[in-house]
């Protein structure tokens, strides 16, 4: 073992340990039962990644890893990370993990929360092992993780010492989360980490957690079109329009990646005054501009907003300009 490995093991455990031990020990056989499986458009049914013999045909080699992570009270087949799945699996350009962890999530939330390191540990071992197997190296990994799902990636990350290429958090959970936690998503858990926030100081949270922080329509509730739906499904993490939101931008911006245009902006101004976010209002002549999901620039940094639709296809691309100067 080198000596990265032999450090990289020494952090975890020194990271796993800081939980409760005897939290951890009561859901021991939980926590062995997380998996991680391989799609492929190629086939009807999903491969359990540690029961395969190590040869998946439709896997290449050369691709980058996709490995989605759902959270609290779900499972792989939940609705907000099936479309991310099926948006990859359209695409036919890429590898795609999903992870299940149902019988951890499916515990109260304050255990759920509680457990979010051992069970970053669990998935990072198993992909560490599936990366070993094929030959995978660390820049082609990309973690897109939702919810408690979001600083569950962060926790996989850690263990890998922040080697992975990308980190993605929809809706990273804000519940029994603060600025400081210490296994919350944050920017060394990858060599980069962009987030969608949607679902601000409810389900989800407004902290800066990476990189590049998106918030579209000022990462708040309710989100265009969920004013109703918001006050129907607000049950944690298993429903909740406006939290939601994030997964089915991410999910569209896999197809269309010029839907979502967002521009630099403060967050006094996101808050306060976000009209003056928008490229068409007065302000800095040379606002910055990027691409918010899949095909965002990774050398960007900063804060940014935009304006999104009620309704698919959400996002509005260069049109956000023209709603501004209204």
């Amino acid at each position: 073992m080198d000596l990265f490995r032999l450090v990289k093991a020494g952090l975890v455990v020194l990271l796993v340990s800081s939980v409760n031990s005897t939290l951890v020990s009561s859901y021991d056989n939980e926590l062995n039962e997380i998996k991680l499986f391989f799609y492929s458009p190629l086939r009807a049914t999903e491969i359990d990644v540690d029961a395969s013999d190590g040869s998946i045909p439709e896997f290449e080699r050369a691709r980058q890893l996709k490995v989605i992570i759902h959270g609290w009270n779900a499972d792989r087949d939940q609705v907000a990370t099936v479309p991310i799945r099926a948006a990859y699996l359209l695409q036919g350009a890429h590898n795609v993990l999903v992870a299940d962890w149902a019988n951890v999530s499916s515990q109260l939330y304050p255990v759920a929360r509680q457990l979010v390191l051992p069970v970053g540990y669990r998935i990072g071992s198993i992909l560490a092992r599936f990366m070993e197997r094929y030959g995978i190296a660390h820049d082609q990994v990309h973690l897109v993780g939702h919810s408690l799902g979001a600083h569950v990636a962060g926790s996989v990350g850690r263990y890998f010492g922040g080697r992975l290429a990308r980190i993605t958090g929809l809706d990273p959970a804000g519940p029994l989360f603060v600025q400081r936690s210490r296994d919350a998503l944050a920017t060394d858990t990858a060599r980069f980490v962009d987030v969608i926030h949607t679902d601000g100081h409810v389900l989800g949270e407004v902290v800066v957690r990476g990189h590049v922080d998106f918030y579209p329509n000022r990462g708040l509730p309710p989100q265009p079109g969920c004013e109703t739906l918001d006050v129907i499904t607000l049950r944690m993490e298993n429903n909740g329009c406006s939290h939601y939101r994030s997964t089915g931008f991410f999910a569209e911006s896999i197809q269309l990646p010029n839907n979502f245009v967002a521009c630099e902006c403060g967050m006094e101004e996101i808050f306060d005054q976000y009209a003056a976010c928008l490229p068409s209002s007065q302000g800095p002549p040379l606002r910055a501009c990027i691409r918010m999901g899949e095909a965002v620039d990774s050398g960007a940094r900063g804060t940014f907003f935009l304006l999104t639709s009620r309704v698919p296809p959400y996002g509005m691309g260069n049109r956000t300009a023209m709603e501004g100067s209204g």
